[in-house]
């Protein structure tokens, strides 16, 4: 028998959650032609990600690293980079590019481009996942919105990063794990048990939020102990064998012994949980959290991925007020979705690794990385349309109590964004979103008045709703059609044209990239400042640059990390201490770490006026010297 603990798909009631049959109009259409269809939808796209890769000929930013990292790899067997082995950063990319080198594959643009190829079959395996959970249309629509997302299009193009790879070894081992769970023999749990391993192993391999898959494992598990004990062992007993490899593996590339610490600064480098107790990663100046802050973290990251999943499926720019029905409307619906499916299911690996990876990064004290999100954005689109089918169950058999909960919040909502869109002086610091701030008062305002209507009509309120449907309906007939292929139609409309508008973005996107003149492709300062201390130093100089990959990749001298520290007295026993000859400083339009590099060394010039001497000015940087090592890292005429 299957080992399956949960339903094939969590449906509502009634047409709102029933399967898609795939007719149209009296057209039947096999389910085979519609994924071959939606295959090569997602290829087309692909394939557009692939050609308008970003034109410059090597690396402008930091992705560099794992290039560097895989150079070291064939050339001394050593993960990392600049002397230091990587601890924090796992080393599957890396490896892949490693081999890609090994085959005659090694270049910037060959690693752009499979960066593309990944994601091409992620979004593929994800189509396979999501078809099972529910009804095709939906699945197809949330891939394609994904892949046609300005969004997906500038990571695939711009970056090498473990995004994608993550995104394609990660949903493979869901799939694996849901064919696993329903294998009816021995021998074919064996091999399906073996290919769950090997993805999980790949997962975290390229990225330590792959934890997220065992936690999922394990509390799948758990929960099942409450609901039904002999399968519960029963499923332990499988899942055990993927475990203990998955430990194992995980385990070993934490045993690896870190570099000592440059700087006795909180949070980076230092290992991921150490990071985690610090107020902010970008300024750890600010010192460790406390639990008020953890508190403001998780909702202020809540909100940032809530914001950038409606920037993704309706392509446009999304304001930061949270009361924007784009902002706190998705988020809401991804929640109750959640909820809705642990309460159908139990609590499937797919809900248990969603919780898992979005605590991990909702934890996270860093600025939003669009990155980090790629991977879950399918799944967070899933429990959007869970959402959705629950808040029309709910409203349903449960109106009053639904009324009851959402009144009060409505009411607030909609007084919040009376003065947001006013311009008032308690939300002075929200940006006006174009039509954002009118269309969020306006539906939260209805909202509200739907509440009170529930809590005071009850379940008669139903009867006006059906009265009108039923209106509707008769109008519909007139058509010869149902209002479910009406729906329907205007549901693929709305998707073509949010596709159509992707498609326009990317272009765009894609023109910058191909142009050699764009901003895109214009060499960054730090470049800059590596090739000319390459071309002006002796071999054995040492360097303190804010972006070490970077420095490092173009300088191909020894980099000392310049910290985010404000702190002059620090800064120079670590310039003397490591023998720092060149100090690159760089104006940058967004700082990613605080205070910015023109502060730091302004405190520390301040400190000690006589100890640097301008050998180079740019556009955009300086390069300047220790004065006590001029004569030691001068480069000899």
């Amino acid at each position: 028998m299957p080992l399956s603990t949960h339903p094939q798909a969590p449906q509502p009631v009634g047409p709102i959650g029933s399967r898609f049959r795939p007719r149209l109009a009296g057209l039947s259409v096999s389910p085979g032609r519609i994924d071959l269809f939606i295959y090569l939808l997602i290829l087309a796209f692909g394939i557009l990600h692939v050609w308008f890769s970003l034109r410059a000929s090597d690396f402008l930013r930091d992705d560099v690293f794992y290039a560097d990292c895989a150079r070291s790899l064939i050339d001394h067997g050593f993960y990392g980079i600049n002397g230091h082995p990587e601890t924090n950063q796992p080393p599957g990319l890396s490896a892949f590019l490693a081999m890609l080198c090994i085959l005659g594959g090694c270049g910037y643009t060959i690693f752009l481009r499979a960066m593309a190829v990944f994601e091409i079959l992620g979004l593929i395996v994800t189509y396979e996942l999501l078809r099972r959970e529910v009804p095709r249309t939906i699945a197809a629509a949330i891939c394609l919105l994904l892949i046609s997302s300005e969004v997906y299009f500038s990571a695939a193009t711009r970056f090498v990063i473990p995004s994608y790879p993550y995104l394609l070894a990660s949903m493979c081992a869901l799939l694996v794990a849901r064919k696993l769970e329903q294998a009816p023999r021995f021998a074919s749990r064996i091999l399906w048990g073996a290919l769950l391993t090997m993805f999980i192993a790949a997962s975290l391999m390229f990225a330590s939020v792959g934890v997220a898959l065992l936690g999922a494992i394990l509390a799948t598990t758990c929960v099942l102990l409450f609901r039904d004990r002999p399968l519960a062992l029963t499923r332990l007993k499988i899942y055990l064998p993927v475990l203990l490899l998955g430990v194992i593996v995980q385990g070993f590339w934490m045993e690896r012994k870190p570099a000592p610490l440059e700087w006795p600064l909180p949070g980076y480098p230092r290992p991921y949980v150490s990071q985690l107790k610090v107020k902010y990663g970008n300024y750890p100046e600010l010192g460790m959290a406390t639990p008020a802050d953890i508190g403001i973290r998780v909702l202020r990251n809540a909100s940032d991925h809530s914001s950038l999943l409606s920037r993704i499926l309706f392509k446009r720019w999304i304001g930061d007020a949270w009361m924007s029905i784009l902002i706190l409307g998705p988020l809401l619906l991804v929640v109750l979705g959640w909820c809705y499916s642990v309460w159908l299911t139990g609590g499937s690996l797919l809900d248990w690794y969603f919780a898992g990876y979005e605590l991990i990064y909702l934890l996270w004290p860093w600025g939003l990385e669009r990155r980090f999100f790629l991977p879950i954005a399918p799944l967070a689109c899933l429990y959007l349309w869970q959402g959705r089918n629950a808040l029309f169950v709910l409203a349903r058999e449960k109106p009053r109590p639904v009324g009851l909960v959402w009144l009060q919040p409505a009411v607030l909502l909609t007084i919040t964004t009376w003065f947001w869109m006013r311009g008032s002086s308690l939300t002075s610091h929200l940006l006006h979103a174009g039509l954002q701030d009118e269309t969020s008062l306006a539906l939260w305002l209805l909202s509200a008045f739907l509440a009170a209507w529930m809590v005071l009509a009850r379940r008669s309120w139903l009867a006006s709703l059906s009265a009108f449907s039923q209106w509707y309906a008769k109008r519909i007939e007139a058509l010869e059609t149902s209002p479910r292929t009406i729906s329907q139609v205007l549901g693929i409309i709305v998707v073509t044209c949010l596709i159509g508008i992707g498609l326009k973005e990317e272009l765009q996107v894609g023109h910058a990239n191909r142009d050699s003149g764009s901003p895109q492709n214009r060499i960054p300062p730090d470049v800059e400042a590596g090739s000319w201390i390459r071309d002006h130093t002796r071999d054995d100089a040492v360097v303190m640059a804010r972006h070490v990959p970077t420095t490092f990749h173009y300088s191909q001298r020894r980099v000392v990390w310049f910290p985010p520290s404000s702190n002059p007295q620090l800064l120079m026993e670590g310039i003397k201490k490591y023998g720092i000859a060149f100090v690159v400083v760089v104006k940058r339009e967004n700082s990613y770490y605080l205070p910015t590099d023109e502060d730091c060394f302004a405190a520390l010039l301040a400190a000690y006026p006589g100890a640097f001497r301008l050998v180079h000015e740019g556009l955009n940087f300086s390069v300047f010297q220790v004065a006590s090592n001029h004569e030691a890292s001068s480069q000899s005429p």
